[in-house]
């Protein structure tokens, strides 16, 4: 009968917890899934809201686009270590704003992989300038940080357009 007893009080314990976890009335929170997380970060990104993409970036956080390495007439080499580096290197890009257009979005292993078209406004001396991009983006998610963005920009494709969408 103990033998009883102890199992049916584990049960309703088990089963009492895993209510209250259900109920969201627990201290704890659930953490956030990569995809959460990636696509938090994306917005901050297309917003250009460099607080939370500050705050959602480990400190031995990697920005690269290996398609850069060797576009010099458009950007210098992307590869940038560390939130202050990668943010500086992001501001001297002069984006106003960009706007992911995703044909595919999936998650294994905390990488997050978009799929994508980037449509990008830049601020210029003669006024906005807009720009289609394909491209792939990889996040990997470590923790619930981003550990490192990276690229595969079709720069040899853009597109300029004469609005933004």
């Amino acid at each position: 009968m103990g033998k009883r007893i102890g199992s049916s009080l584990s049960h309703y314990l088990v089963g009492g917890l895993a209510a209250l976890a259900m109920s969201g009335s627990g201290q704890a929170s659930d953490p956030m899934s990569p995809i959460d997380i990636a696509q938090r970060y994306i917005a901050a990104y297309e917003a250009q809201d460099f607080d939370t993409m500050r705050a959602l970036y480990a400190s031995e956080a990697r920005f690269i686009d290996p398609n850069s390495f060797e576009m010099d007439h458009l950007t210098p080499d992307i590869d940038w270590h560390g939130p202050d580096e990668i943010l500086a290197g992001i501001a001297s890009w002069g984006l106003v704003r960009g706007h992911y257009r995703i044909d595919r979005m999936y998650e294994a292993s905390g990488r997050v992989v978009f799929d994508a078209d980037i449509d990008v406004v830049y601020a210029t001396p003669e006024g906005e300038q807009i720009y289609r991009f394909p491209i792939i983006t990889i996040l990997t998610i470590e923790n619930g940080l981003v550990v490192e963005h990276r690229d595969y920009t079709g720069f040899n494709e853009m597109q300029r357009l004469e609005t933004a969408p």
